[in-house]
């Protein structure tokens, strides 16, 4: 058997050829999905009832159980009547604009990212909608910075085919500045039928600026993975698991959960069932940048890796707190688990990371992950006298890990601590791997 080797240190050529296989990091950002329509940046709270509307009624608004408050919806009536007789420049309003100035105001006022309303049209355009495929370029942004920008492409998408990278800051779509957009804003304009071109005019983090056009496609949002989602080694190891010497890893089982939709659990029972009987010595599981996704799948799959004990506790706005047990019969509840994070892990992969931690079954590897436990109901509005006035995304509660710590704000501190550049895996490989193999194999 040859004996350890160390690792041979990149050209400065090679080093710059590695920089294309960075997908996941740079910016630890939460995310919308182009084309996907749903907020990733909430764990989407996908099966509890919706609340009742409000309904406009004379000077006040009344809810439908009959309490009145005191916003004054006849206020705003006849501001909007003095602004489109008197204003000076009244021939550019619209009754549309007033509405959505005025209900945007409201919102702003809570100054809560996590509470926002959702136009018409972004409504119509599949917001918030968990589905599992979709038609658009294939890509996450955020606007958490004050600009529109990629967290990360979608493996063989669209938008990594076109060149679209981690960190692209998006300055135009099709000509149009998109200066003051929010991500969900950017979602309704980037999205679009299968075929159809858009021009998304972007600065590297190298700083150049470009103009890439990206034909939209229809996307298969796989979400569960066996190999990993760069290479270990790179330019050396391609799709397979190593250790720090190179060395294959067949005693080591690999899966990478990429976000929570409608089909993660199927994925993950048709690519892991057989990973207890395979003679693995345990499981890596990365959630690195993964932005979360719907509350009844992150809950499905954390059944797959718990026989029993709490997955979640949910903390309404009374304080009350009522927990999500775990069911018996999962497929993977015996093998040790080592979970990396990273700051773009996000809601449903902190779930889930808390979940495995508190209940014994893994250690947490990596850096503190993003923070994101808010518990988010989308509630249509229904007084405009059409079948489709928008709706309102509210924050209800909070989303608490099994031993009661908020994840909103915090995040999930990490077992080990080992935070990773771009630098050092490109110098050293991806050190964090390296070292969930070494936990698993009993390394302290």
């Amino acid at each position: 058997m040859e004996p350890p080797h160390e690792l041979a240190q990149p050209s400065a050529g090679e080093k710059a050829a590695r920089l294309a296989v960075l997908a996941f990091l740079g910016l630890a950002l939460l995310t919308l999905a182009f084309g996907l329509g749903f907020g990733l940046k909430e764990l989407t709270d996908d099966g509890s009832p919706a609340a009742a509307p409000a309904v406009a009624t004379g000077n006040s608004t009344t809810t439908r159980n009959g309490a009145a408050d005191s916003v004054g919806a006849a206020a705003i009536d006849e501001i909007v009547e003095v602004l489109q007789s008197q204003y000076v420049d009244r021939k550019t309003l619209s009754a549309e604009q007033l509405k959505d100035a005025a209900i945007n105001g409201m919102i702003a006022s809570l100054n809560d990212r996590e509470t926002s309303y959702i136009s018409p049209d972004e409504l119509k355009a599949g917001a918030l909608q968990l589905n599992s495929t979709y038609q658009g370029i294939g890509a996450t942004v955020s606007d958490r910075t004050g600009v529109i920008q990629i967290v990360a492409p979608f493996r063989d998408s669209p938008a990594e085919k076109a060149g679209i990278r981690t960190g692209d800051v998006v300055l135009e779509v099709d000509g149009e500045p998109t200066d003051g957009w929010t991500d969900q804003h950017a979602v309704e304009v980037i999205r679009g039928p299968k075929g159809t071109t858009v021009k998304l005019k972007v600065r590297h983090a190298d700083a150049t600026i470009e103009v890439v056009e990206v034909v939209r496609g229809e996307i298969d949002i796989e979400s569960v993975f066996v190999e990993p989602n760069i290479e270990v080694i790179p330019g050396e190891s391609e799709k397979k698991i190593v250790d720090r010497t190179g060395a294959t890893a067949p005693d080591i089982c690999y899966l990478a959960i990429s976000q929570f939709h409608d089909k993660t659990v199927s994925e993950l029972k048709a690519k892991a069932g057989k990973y207890e009987a395979s003679g693995c010595k345990g499981l890596v599981l990365d959630m690195r940048g993964n932005p979360g996704g719907g509350l009844q799948a992150t809950i499905d799959v954390a059944d797959e890796f718990l026989n029993n004990g709490i997955i979640i506790v949910e903390q309404d706005g009374n304080g009350k707190q009522t927990p999500t047990n775990a069911r018996p019969g999962g497929i993977l509840t015996k093998l040790p688990i080592v979970v990396l994070l990273d700051g773009g892990s996000a809601s449903g992969s902190e779930v889930l990371a808390a979940a495995l931690r508190d209940n014994g079954r893994g250690r947490i590897l990596g850096t503190r992950s993003f923070g994101k436990g808010t518990v988010n109901r989308l509630i249509p509005l229904t007084s405009c006298g059409t079948t489709n006035c928008g709706a309102v995304y509210v924050a209800v509660g909070r989303w608490l890990t099994p031993k009661g710590e908020q994840i909103e704000g915090l995040g999930i501190t990490p077992d080990v601590e080992l935070p990773m550049t771009s630098e050092q895996y490109i110098d050293e490989g991806d050190i964090q791997m390296f070292k969930a193999i070494e936990l698993l194999r009993g390394a302290p």
